[in-house]
C-alpha cells in the first residue's frame, strides 16, 4: 500500500471516529505542516504552504493523550492537522484549546467529536455560538478576499512565461481553492468547556495552565503555560511580529502583557511566525502598541478621519524590531477604526 493511501484511510479513519465526513479543501501535495520540538513532548506546528492554515497550533504530547491548542483556518486545515499528527504520535487528541475566537485560531473546531473536550474562554464561547465571529470585518475582509485572490493567481497564470514560475502560481491556486472549498462548509463550533481567569489540567505529571491575564487582542485572550517545560503558548497576543488590532483592547493589550512577563518561561510558542526565546520581543511591542495608541488618540482629537489618520502615523522608529510589517508611515485602517471606537466609547 503506497503512503498516499496509507495516509489517506488514515486520515478518513479518524473523522469517521468523529463521526464527520472528510472535509472538502483537504487535498494537497507534500506535507501541509512543520511539527518543531521545542521541549519534551512539546511540539509548535507551522504551516509550510502546501495547505491554507494561515495560525500555528501547539502540540502537547502526554502520557495517554494529546491536548492541541489552536486548530486553524477550517475544518480542512483541521483535519489534515489531525492527519498528520500520526508522524509524531499515535496517542489521541482528548482535548482542544482555542487562545481565541479568531477564524485562523478556531475554525478546526467542527471536526473534533463529541468526546473532545475544547476549552476557551468566555468571551470565546460566544462569539462562536450563532455566528458572531463570522459577522466581524476581521473574517468578513477575509473571506471576501479569496476569490479576488483565486481570479488574480489566474490572470498570472495566464500571464506566465516562465513554466516553473507558472507551476508554483498553479500550486497556490490549487491552494486558494481549495480552502474556498473548506470555508463554504464552516460550521463555528464553541468550546464545550468555558473558563473566567484560570483553569489547570493535569496529564500524568505534566501541569497545563490555562491563564485568562487581562483584555488585549480580544476580550477572550488566553495563554496555556507549562511551568515544568517553562513554555508559554500565546495565540495571538503575542506573536513573532506585529498582531491585528481589530478587536483589541489596545490601551489594555501591554498592560496584559506585563502579566504574562510574571510567568517563569523561556520559550514563546506564538500564534504566528516561529517560536522564540528573546523575551525583548514583548517589550518591542509594548512599546509600539503605547505609541500607536498615543499616535491614533493625537489623530482623533484633531479631528482627523480614521482613513486619514492610518495614513499619517508614522511609526517608522519601530522598524527595527519589526522591518517586515513596517515599510514607512501608516498603519492599517481596521486598527485605527478599532482605536477610534475605544476612544469613542470612553467618552
Amino acid at each position: 500500500m503506497t503512503r498516499f493511501a496509507m495516509a489517506l484511510i488514515t486520515g478518513l479513519t479518524l473523522l469517521g471516529v468523529a463521526g464527520l465526513q472528510q472535509p472538502a479543501g483537504t487535498g494537497h501535495t507534500g506535507k501541509a505542516f512543520r511539527f518543531n520540538k521545542v521541549k519534551e513532548g512539546v511540539y509548535h506546528a507551522v504551516g509550510t504552504g502546501a495547505l491554507s492554515v494561515v495560525g500555528n497550533s501547539s502540540i502537547i504530547v502526554n502520557d495517554t493523550d494529546v491536548v492541541v491548542v489552536d486548530d486553524h483556518v477550517s475544518p480542512a486545515a483541521a483535519a489534515v492537522l489531525l492527519d498528520e499528527l500520526k508522524d509524531i504520535t499515535n496517542k489521541p487528541v482528548r482535548t482542544v484549546i482555542n487562545t481565541h475566537f479568531h477564524y485562523d485560531h478556531a475554525h478546526g473546531n467542527q471536526v473534533f467529536g463529541k468526546d473532545v473536550e475544547i476549552i476557551g474562554h468566555e468571551f470565546t464561547r460566544e462569539m462562536l455560538l450563532g455566528g458572531k465571529s463570522i459577522g466581524m470585518p476581521l473574517y468578513r475582509d477575509y473571506l471576501a478576499g479569496i476569490p479576488r485572490g483565486i481570479e488574480e493567481l489566474k490572470k498570472r497564470i495566464a500571464a506566465e512565461p516562465d513554466a516553473a514560475r507558472k507551476a508554483t502560481l498553479q500550486t497556490q491556486l490549487q491552494v486558494a481553492e481549495n480552502n474556498r472549498a473548506s470555508q463554504a462548509e464552516l460550521k463555528p463550533t464553541p468550546p464545550n468547556v468555558t473558563l473566567q481567569t484560570r483553569m489547570t489540567l493535569y496529564r500524568g505529571d505534566r501541569e497545563i495552565q490555562i491563564r485568562f491575564l487581562g483584555r488585549a487582542h480580544t476580550a477572550g485572550d488566553v495563554v496555556v503555560y507549562l511551568p515544568k517545560e517553562r513554555v508559554v503558548i500565546t495565540g495571538d497576543m503575542l506573536t513573532a511580529a506585529l498582531s491585528n488590532m481589530s478587536d483589541a483592547f489596545v490601551n489594555e493589550w501591554p498592560a496584559t502583557l506585563d502579566e504574562v512577563k510574571k510567568l517563569d518561561f523561556d520559550t514563546v510558542l506564538p500564534g504566528h511566525g516561529e517560536a522564540f526565546t528573546d523575551k525583548a520581543k514583548i517589550d518591542y511591542f509594548q512599546a509600539y502598541l503605547r505609541d500607536v495608541w498615543t499616535e491614533v488618540s493625537r489623530l482623533k482629537q484633531q479631528g482627523v478621519s480614521a482613513e486619514d489618520a492610518a495614513k499619517q502615523v508614522d511609526l517608522t522608529k519601530h522598524k527595527e524590531h519589526f522591518p517586515n510589517a513596517i515599510q514607512g508611515p501608516g498603519v492599517p485602517l481596521i486598527a485605527v477604526t478599532r482605536i477610534y471606537e475605544l476612544l469613542a466609547q470612553a467618552k
